[in-house]
């Protein structure tokens, strides 16, 4: 009487629990499947969005606006938050339905005001930490050629329409662009040439 070889006792057992083991794959893959929509899931943030197709100059309306849930990572700066509040603003473009509303899109000036956009050299000591396009700041003078003169506000409530990351980086001042009504214009500059700008950011 022969015995049965080990070969054929491994083949047995591999046709036995062979079902097993593919069954204990199918459901580690979904896990991790489950697991990757997860991690995606967390990483998504409520955004405002369009809820109709909006015309430029169109003061911003609750109705216009809904939240929405994207994943934007690195671009979601470019963009307003649900948290942004946006009503009683102004549309700089025109923006589609269901398009996210981008920040430079919106502004606090009326259609028909006259607005200048100036590029000022900001120390980044003077510049808020997290400063962003968008950002409602008051610009404050600090005279460097007399010492008792006291820091005045030179102009309140004026956007942030553009920040230079690559001198950012550099360390030094960082070049801002400030959207400014043009009648305040001869205040940025004649502030600039006697000291330096400080820039106060709004709660809100």
């Amino acid at each position: 009487m022969g015995y049965p070889s080990p070969m054929n006792d491994l083949q047995t057992l591999m046709q036995r629990y062979s079902r097993r083991f593919l069954a204990v794959g199918i459901l580690l893959i979904s896990l991790l499947a489950a697991v990757a929509l997860a991690g995606q899931a967390d990483s998504s943030v409520s955004m405002w969005s369009a809820k109709y197709s909006l015309s430029s100059g169109e003061k911003v309306k609750e109705s216009d606006l809904e939240v929405v849930r994207v994943s934007l990572k690195k671009q979601a700066p470019q963009y307003f938050s649900s948290k942004a509040l946006l009503v009683g603003s102004y549309f700089t473009k025109a923006i589609s339905q269901g398009e996210l509303i981008p920040v430079s899109a919106i502004t606090k000036l009326a259609p028909g005001t006259f607005s200048k956009e100036v590029p000022v050299g900001i120390a980044k000591s003077d510049l808020p930490s997290g400063s962003k396009v968008g950002d409602l700041v008051d610009l404050y003078s600090i005279p460097s050629n007399d010492p008792n003169a006291k820091s005045s506000l030179v102009i309140s409530r004026v956007t942030i329409s553009a920040i230079d990351l690559n001198s950012q980086n550099m360390g030094g001042s960082i070049n801002v662009l400030f959207r400014i009504d043009s009648k305040a214009v001869l205040s940025i500059t004649d502030a600039i040439a006697s000291g330096r700008i400080v820039v106060i950011k709004n709660a809100f």
